[in-house]
């Protein structure tokens, strides 16, 4: 369920954003490339998620609520002085209250207002800093920066021997005192009636805008309906995007994903 629920949030954003490609984001860097380095990119904080991109001669800053039950979109400006991004009088900036039914489908939407006014900047510890002035909505949020890997990716064209890879930012908490936040990848094959599975919880390096695996395990079933088990759970894995905006996969224990090359899908 919770696997869905962070697809969901990760999908409702791609469809909102669906116009700039990452290698789009990347060629509007006209707009400033400082801030292009600072702020272009999904920023989260648990389930509540932000993404930013530049157009053409302006940034476009959206965020959702942990629950999904709320949306703000601000269109910002960036100023240089003060290192933040700034949002604009002259375009509306959107508060949407979102009905959601017991099944985490969507009923309704409302708009609550179209004059906010926000401001965005990195903290100390690099985190994104939401300073919403209308109703300080992001007083409890700091946001930490994980590119821009959340969603669904399809590697092959074939349909009955395509790969798939599901990645999306996991909330969970392995002990009382400690709380984990990071990405869940889970690529699966299904070959004749073969079926393979992979699953790794990896760290975001925003330096290098990779995915490094701190778990992993392989999966396998002969055909549909029968056992699954288990081929080996000490897999190692990195994640990166190459020139084109595609997800890379660099399998450490048999090279599985050598030649692989993932492309975004919308669902």
């Amino acid at each position: 369920m919770k696997k869905w629920m962070a697809l969901l949030t990760a999908l409702v954003m791609t469809v909102l954003c669906a116009a700039a490609t990452a290698e789009e984001k990347t060629e509007t860097a006209a707009v400033n490339q400082e801030a292009l380095k600072l702020f272009s990119s999904e920023w989260a904080d648990g389930f509540a998620s932000i993404k930013v991109y530049a157009e053409e001669d302006h940034w476009r800053v959206y965020i959702v609520n942990e629950s999904g039950s709320t949306e703000w979109e601000y269109s910002c400006r960036f100023d240089e002085a003060e290192q933040a991004l700034i949002s604009r009088d002259e375009e509306a900036n959107v508060k949407t209250e979102i009905s959601i039914d017991e099944e985490g489908s969507e009923i309704d939407r409302k708009d609550a207002y179209s004059d906010g006014k926000a401001r965005f900047s990195l903290n100390g510890e690099g985190k994104l800093i939401w300073k919403d002035e209308k109703e300080d909505a992001g007083a409890a949020y700091a946001f930490e920066k994980i590119g821009w890997f959340q969603g669904v990716w399809i590697a092959g064209e074939d349909i009955d021997s395509r790969w798939e890879l599901y990645c999306y930012w996991d909330v969970d908490e392995p002990t009382e005192a400690e709380t984990y936040s990071g990405y869940k990848v889970e690529i699966e094959r299904y070959e004749g009636e073969a079926y393979t599975h992979w699953t790794y919880g990896c760290n975001y390096d925003p330096e290098n805008n990779t995915l490094t695996s701190f778990t992993g395990t392989k999966e396998f079933a002969e055909k549909e309906g029968e056992p699954i088990s288990t081929v080996y759970d000490d897999g190692k894995a990195k994640f990166f995007m190459d020139d084109e905006g595609c997800v890379r996969w660099t399998d450490e224990n048999e090279n599985a994903g050598e030649g692989l090359q993932f492309s975004m899908t919308n669902g």
